[in-house]
């Protein structure tokens, strides 16, 4: 707080020694660490003297605050699993499962109860090594399609590397998934299963292993089984593992980096708390950096995709985003960011239309899907008969983010640049998210703005010629948020054939539907989540023509 003045960690110390000594704090005053661990805490806040002399509880908190953002993580982690097992096990519902703390992971009971569990199923390297070889062709092939924000080639490197510096079985476990998932060697295809259970498993033990980037590692395999299961319609398994990510993510406050205030005693040079050794290198930093990007891209999207409340923050000061946009993993390797380098408020100074250079495609990639996270909360925020002091609120925070959209539409690379330094599924998604944005923003009003309908029919425009410009059935992977997207977006010009707006401009909604709708046919195939809805889309396109008299 303002009133607060920081101060440094020795005049800290020098001050309040007398005051531990003889502060007596009433019954449930203590912080959540010191609670957990059975130990006197000092009560003194923003970070108590335990947990100060602890570099393994940075993140000192009070119940008294109210819900805390990891208390609302373990809780949200709780919720998902319990709901995963019932999926599992119809009848059985374990509603006491929690986290008592970021670092230590829960999973399904038969996951968390069995030690040596992963001895119980082959492992990978039981697999011919032509085999794995060419698993790994194909995961490398479309790793930053799927999430890997790791340097490929040190990756690819630690394999042959001494037995501490190969990768954890966690990590491992999902790049080989990933690898089977892709490979066109169908008689491999019946162990994938098996594998995807190793690659939980693995996962859920991640954090005991002893590896020198541990954290780092669980958090890319906690993001590679996310997409997994979003690539394969199975939701609830991949926000679970989204929320796990997050968790970890805001734990081993990746978000500081570099932050121009750090937020205690811990923190190291370069901006990051001591649940991380210092990064050995500016690549290793950018590895950093990049996580949290990844892990907040993956968030956004589908958070905003089922309306669910978002578990990452831009305003609380502890939570708050401060460290710099993510760059190209080569940009990291010619060093050009000097030490002394300090960002802070990041995202909320992008959503005040402040001006910043970074357009890598990863920066590009995260900047479209805040906007669109942004946009599909303020416009559902919208009703009818607001107080006028409410309504002015909203129309404000309307204004200010139709304008950012806008600007970032506007300086966005053209289709065909971003695809000559990535791919085609990456040029989609980034173009896709920044129209859909738009048109979030504007859907609310659709009907009775003529200005907001304007936007709204351009988008649909931009994105049918985002369609058009690549040849979509030959991309090998695209983000399953972009099937998504694309059913929104049939829903939307569906409700306008179906309004009669559909003959007041020709045949042109009609025209964009068949765009989209041929496109979500030639890749439902690839996102089963999107085949799963095609028969309802159909069922929908139907009643539009038949309400509408258009064929």
């Amino acid at each position: 707080m303002s009133s607060s003045p920081k101060a440094s960690s020795s005049s800290r110390g020098s001050s309040s020694s007398s005051s531990r000594s003889s502060t007596h704090l009433h019954k449930g005053s203590a912080c959540l660490n010191c609670r957990r661990r059975k130990i006197r805490c000092d009560g003194l806040r923003p970070v108590c003297g335990p947990c100060l002399a602890s570099p393994g509880f940075s993140d000192c908190e009070y119940s008294n605050r109210g819900v805390t953002r990891a208390q609302a993580l373990e809780e949200q982690i709780s919720v998902l699993q319990s709901r995963i097992q019932d999926l599992e096990q119809p009848g059985h519902s374990d509603s006491s499962i929690t986290l008592s703390d970021p670092y230590h992971r829960h999973r399904p009971a038969e996951f968390a109860s069995a030690p040596g569990v992963l001895q119980s199923l082959p492992d990978i390297v039981d697999f011919p090594a032509e085999y794995r070889e060419r698993f790994l062709q194909h995961f490398v092939q479309q790793s930053s399609e799927i999430g890997f924000f790791l340097d490929i080639s040190r990756f690819v490197e630690s394999l042959s590397s001494s037995s501490r510096a190969q990768p954890s079985t966690a990590l491992l476990s999902a790049v080989y998934l990933w690898g089977i998932h892709l490979s066109p060697m169908s008689e491999l295809s019946g162990y994938e299963p098996v594998i995807l259970q190793r690659a939980i498993q693995a996962a859920a033990q991640g954090l005991s292993t002893r590896h020198p980037q541990i954290i780092l590692q669980c958090i890319q395999a906690e993001v590679l089984l996310a997409n997994y299961f979003f690539r394969n319609g199975r939701v609830l398994e991949g926000k679970y593992h989204t929320t796990t990510a997050v968790s970890l993510v805001l734990s081993a406050r990746l978000h500081k980096i570099r932050s121009t205030e750090p937020t205690s005693a811990n923190s190291l040079d370069v901006g990051v708390e001591a649940t991380l050794p210092p990064p050995v290198d500016l690549v290793e930093e950018g590895e950093r950096i990049n996580a949290f990007w990844t892990v907040l891209i993956v968030n956004n999207c589908w958070s905003a995709a089922d309306g669910s409340p978002s578990n990452i923050s831009y305003t609380a000061p502890d939570e708050r985003v401060d460290l710099p946009w993510p760059l190209d993993i080569a940009t990291y390797h010619k060093g050009n960011r000097s030490p002394q380098y300090r960002t802070s408020h990041t995202i909320q100074k992008f959503l005040a239309s402040d001006t910043d250079d970074c357009n890598s495609i990863i920066a590009l990639h995260a900047k479209a899907s805040i906007l669109y996270e942004q946009a599909s909360r303020v416009g559902t925020k919208f009703r009818p008969g607001m107080q006028q002091q409410e309504a002015a609120r909203f129309f404000a925070t309307f204004s200010t983010l139709e304008r950012v959209i806008q600007r970032f539409i506007e300086a966005l690379p053209s289709p065909i640049a971003i695809a000559a330094q990535s791919s085609t599924g990456t040029t989609v998604v980034i173009h896709t998210l920044s129209q859909m944005s738009m048109i979030q923003l504007h859907a609310p009003f659709l009907a009775r703005n003529p200005s907001s309908r304007g936007r709204v029919v351009a988008g649909f425009r931009a994105i049918v010629q985002i369609i058009r410009g690549f040849d979509i059935s030959r991309s090998l992977f695209m983000d399953p948020i972009v099937g998504v997207l694309w059913a929104n977006t049939s829903k939307l010009l569906m409700q306008e054939i179906s309004g009669g707006q559909g003959a007041v401009a020709g045949n042109e909604p009609l025209q964009l539907l068949n765009v989209v709708m041929s496109a979500i046919t030639a890749r439902a195939s690839h996102w089963p989540l999107l085949e799963a809805q095609l028969t309802d889309l159909n069922r929908l396109y139907t009643a539009a023509m038949q309400n509408s008299g258009l064929r």
